[in-house]
């Protein structure tokens, strides 16, 4: 009895723990097939063109699609607390902050940042190469950007009423430091992710309108907004994949239906 007295707990710690570790599996399981999940939404920007048709078989290649697509992925993901998700395996978005001793939601400058703060915590140098790809070399099969063109491109930004000239001269400075010097860093990537999600306000509520985006140099812009975009989203999944140790499928077989 006395052997009874000592083994019967044992075994019950053994399989509690078991039954933990199946539950921890599990739920690790699940969550990382909702990450799957918004990795193919971000996917979906990376090499498909992005077009219109204004009738039967009239596609054209139209960049604010892409810009779209690219910052309705962004948006999806900052939503999430990252840090918090990857510690309890599952999504949890994020919650309210204390401002001025009040209970808050975060507004999107400060959803964002959390998520820069994530990034910046988990990349390491050799990261930011990959970054640039998606700026200097959207597409795998076409040839390099020139620096020289895209710096033109962005230099071509006027103020407005909702964009100071201020937030236009810091954002052209930083673009710039990006692709000539590699300069990489948080308080800079911030601002510049902080000016797209201007230029996304103007696109829907404010100062944008069909003609400004039939223009060729905005719709060179934007299609540099959205490659920022989409080489900040990446960076994200890469660095998830480092936080829990995984590699994310990077071919999905995507079925487009016949509307006919």
């Amino acid at each position: 009895m006395k052997t009874n007295n000592i083994w019967f707990p044992h075994a019950t710690n053994i399989y509690l723990k078991y039954r933990i570790m199946e539950n921890e599996l599990k739920d690790k399981s699940n969550f990382l097939e909702n990450i799957e999940d918004l990795h193919r939404l971000h996917f979906v920007t990376i090499d498909f063109k992005h077009g219109i048709e204004h009738k039967p078989d009239t596609w054209k290649m139209f960049e604010p699609s892409k810009f779209v697509y690219a910052y309705f992925a962004f948006n999806t993901l900052y939503n999430f607390d990252w840090e918090e998700s990857c510690q309890s395996n599952s999504l949890i978005v994020l919650k309210k902050i204390k401002i001025d001793g009040k209970d808050e939601k975060p507004n999107e400058a400060q959803k964002f940042n959390k998520m820069v703060d994530f990034v910046f915590n988990n990349i390491v140098e050799e990261d930011i190469n990959h970054f640039l790809r998606f700026i200097l070399k959207p597409r795998k099969n076409e040839n390099p950007k020139q620096n020289k063109d895209l710096i033109a491109s962005i230099n071509e930004i006027i103020p407005d009423k909702n964009i100071s000239p201020k937030k236009c001269n810091d954002f052209k400075k930083g673009f710039a430091d990006l692709i000539e010097k590699k300069q990489f860093d948080k308080e800079s990537i911030s601002m510049m992710l902080k000016f797209i999600f201007l230029v996304r306000c103007n696109i829907f509520h404010g100062t944008k309108d069909t003609i400004n985006m039939l223009d060729k140099n905005q719709r060179n812009r934007l299609e540099i907004y959205s490659n920022i975009l989409i080489g900040f989203n990446e960076l994200l999944f890469k660095s998830i994949e480092k936080k829990l140790n995984v590699t994310l499928n990077k071919k999905y077989n995507l079925k487009i239906n016949d509307r006919n």
